[in-house]
Parts: structure tokens; C-alpha cells; sequence
């Protein structure tokens, strides 16, 4: 059984345990002229320009770091009008040296461009808690390329080293190439914004093992959930949408999952705590 919690994400953060989460996806509204400020918790049209996007943002940011275990990872789902901004502050929140990479998930379809290139791709900055996080690498392996001669036979170096293709394959590399959930898929469920369970389903196997718990504080339609708990992992979501909790639930119990749902009323941002 996992939790969902409907209503501001900063009240239910503040209620979990430190450095009980291992892994954390957050995929926060994009800096698109939208920001949560009403009672309800709803997004308004109103970014006051990205210095209010990041205020916003900052105080999640700290919780999150709070709630994740020593061997806890953060993969913060972002795009290019507000990586370059948000990685500055999570250098501040996390340190720059737990960096540990940028993920381009690239895609297709969608808009076109007539004056520019179009734009096809979202950033998915990874930080960990300490030196100790989890990085299973031969779950994130895929099948060498078949005109790689290096797949076939392996290859001998200068040094005289020889080295042999690993049978599982090669790691994946940090540009991922995903397709976006095409309309007429049974995964779709007609939610924006709504991402392909592989995308997460390769987060969650590479940062966790059978039995941790995977966070999404911006859980939308549950896809985060979804995989995590296919996954036999345990799960936490949080929204303030009650239209995108009702789909979240709907989709975990068609699984077979037992949802518990919590409500709190919305709560204002707290300043965050500089780390440098």
C-alpha cells in the first residue's frame, strides 16, 4: 500500500521523516507563467519572473533534501527556459559536488519551429544526498548497437588489454531517447503533461531497490506511482489537482494497489536554508 496526499506538497513534505525517501522525481510546474498561490492550492497564471518561480520552489527544494536517505537520489524534472536558474540553486541546497547528472530526455512529436530549431527535449537534473547514493548499473544496460563490431567479437587495446562485450549490454548514456505517450496508447490517460512510464521506469530501476520508497511530490496522473509500485517498490504522491489525484488513484488500483488518500489544506512557502 502507498500514500497520496492532495493538497499543497510543502505541508505533506514537512511531515515525513528525515532521510526516509531513497528516491525523489519531482516535476514541478514548468516556468510557463504558472505558480500555486490561491487557498486551494491551485495553479494561477502569474509567475512573477523566475526569481519568483525559484522562491517558490527553494523551500520544496529543502525538504526534499531533509526526507532523502544517506543513499538517496533526486531526479528534478525541469526544462530550458528554467534548468540553468534551478541548477544554481540546487548546487546551493544539495552542494555542487553532488552532482551527478544531466539527463537530456529527448523526444518527438509535437510543434514545429519556422524560426528556430524545434524544441524537442526536457532536462532532468540528478543530484544524491551523499557519496553513498545507489547506482544499479546493470539494470540501466541496453543491447549493443548490431553493426558494432565490439558487440560481435570485443576489442583488444594498444596496451594489449582485451576487452570483451558485456553480455547484458552497453550503460545507457545520459541523452535519452523516449517517445512521448502517443494519443491512441492504452497508457494515455488524457492528463497534461503526462510522461511514459519507461522514462520512470528507468529512473526507478537505476536510484532503488525492491522494497524502497520512490516520492513524486508533482504525482499528476500517478505515473511515477504506477511504475514504482509494478516495480515492487513502495510509493508517496502528492498533488493539489483533485482531478489529477482521482486519475492518479484510478490507475493504481487497476493494478492492484491500495491506496491511502490524505488531505491538508494549502500552507504558504517557508524561506530555504542556504548550503554552500
Amino acid at each position: 500500500m502507498g500514500t497520496v496526499y492532495l493538497g499543497d506538497n510543502l505541508s505533506f513534505l514537512k511531515k515525513l521523516a528525515s532521510g526516509s525517501v531513497t528516491l525523489v522525481y519531482a516535476d514541478p510546474p514548468f516556468r510557463t507563467n504558472r505558480i500555486r498561490v490561491d487557498e486551494n492550492g491551485k495553479y494561477n497564471d502569474v509567475w512573477q519572473g523566475i526569481d519568483h518561480y525559484l522562491e517558490w520552489l527553494a523551500p520544496r527544494l529543502c525538504e526534499i533534501h531533509r526526507i532523502l536517505s544517506e543513499d538517496g537520489t533526486f531526479y528534478l524534472h525541469l526544462d530550458r527556459r528554467s534548468v540553468h536558474y534551478v541548477r544554481l540553486l540546487m548546487d546551493d541546497i544539495f552542494g555542487a559536488n553532488n552532482f551527478q547528472n544531466e539527463i537530456i530526455w529527448h523526444y518527438t512529436g509535437g510543434g514545429r519551429g519556422s524560426r528556430h530549431f524545434p524544441h524537442k527535449h526536457d532536462n532532468i537534473l540528478v543530484y544524491h544526498k551523499t557519496r553513498k547514493y545507489k547506482f544499479n548499473v546493470d539494470a540501466v544496460r541496453e543491447p549493443y548497437a548490431k553493426t558494432s563490431g565490439y558487440a560481435r567479437s570485443g576489442i583488444r587495446a594498444r596496451s594489449g588489454k582485451f576487452y570483451s562485450p558485456h553480455p547484458l549490454g552497453k550503460v545507457l548514456d545520459d541523452v535519452w531517447f523516449i517517445p512521448i505517450v502517443n494519443p491512441l496508447s492504452p497508457e494515455r490517460t488524457g492528463y497534461p503533461s503526462q510522461k511514459p512510464e519507461e522514462l520512470l521506469r528507468r529512473i526507478i530501476v537505476a536510484s532503488s531497490d525492491k522494497g524502497d520508497i520512490v516520492l513524486d511530490p508533482f504525482c499528476g496522473s500517478g505515473t511515477t506511482l504506477v511504475a514504482a509500485h509494478k516495480l515492487e517498490r513502495q510509493w508517496i504522491g502528492m498533488d493539489s489537482s483533485p482531478e489529477a489525484i482521482s486519475i492518479c488513484i484510478e490507475r493504481l488500483k487497476a493494478i492492484g494497489a491500495s491506496v491511502q488518500l490524505e488531505t491538508k489544506p494549502f500552507e504558504p512557502p517557508l524561506e530555504y536554508e542556504r548550503r554552500g
